[in-house]
């Protein structure tokens, strides 16, 4: 039987008999799990479990289960973190990008133009992921929200120019439109990362209903 389990790194007993993964999170769930609060990753024995883990899997007493449970500003801060520090790599590569296409010539595609493509599609999703986390009413995510939609428009037309081979118009989109829409990016997200800082145990930050929460993958 289990005997102990890692909440956040901290070792916790288990006082009631657990036998299987099964029944160890279903006793962390309910017990040590608070209102608003959700399991993240789970890791046996030096493995992190994805969500097909065996729910059977027989636990014994030098079993090292370990358990990461984060609130949904935690989420939202590790989130918000992840969209600035892309989208301050996505900006720092454009202007080069944007001269390579210029000078590019038809029959040649620039070849960073689809790690580009990659990129502005995760930061669409940590967008969407920030959305599913927080009150979409709230100022600076609504500003975050807003910047998301311009990006998805601008990623479309970029996406235009190259089906037409278009490497100019490629340039004048990465200069004109996604340099200036990543540095409101960035500062937005910078914004909302001290409004939820500052809210952190107030109550005061906005969060959806629990059935409303993306917890992350991987």
């Amino acid at each position: 039987m289990l005997k102990r389990v890692f909440i956040n790194n901290k070792k916790v007993p288990i006082p009631v008999p657990v036998q299987t993964l099964a029944e160890a999170l279903a006793w962390v769930e309910s017990t040590l799990v608070p209102p608003g609060h959700s399991i993240t990753r789970v890791t046996l024995d030096d493995k992190v479990l994805g969500d097909a883990h065996e729910a059977a899997t027989l636990l014994g007493a030098e079993s090292k289960l370990e358990v990461q449970i984060d609130s949904p500003a935690d989420l939202t801060l590790q989130t918000l973190d992840a969209m600035r520090n892309l989208a301050t790599l996505v900006l720092g590569g454009l202007k080069q990008l944007a001269v390579d296409c210029w000078q590019a010539r038809p029959t040649v595609k620039p070849l960073e133009l689809d790690p580009l493509s990659n990129d502005t599609t995760l930061v669409l999703e940590l967008i969407d992921h920030v959305a599913g986390l927080v009150d979409e009413s709230t100022e600076e995510a609504a500003a975050i929200l807003g910047l998301g939609a311009m990006l998805k428009r601008h990623q479309m037309a970029l996406e235009m120019a190259q089906s037409n081979s278009d490497w100019k118009a490629c340039a004048r989109i990465l200069l004109n439109k996604l340099e200036p829409l990543m540095k409101d990016l960035i500062a937005e997200a910078e914004g909302m990362q001290f409004r939820v800082m500052s809210a952190m145990g107030t109550g005061t930050f906005g969060v959806p209903p629990r059935g409303k929460q993306k917890a992350p993958t991987g």
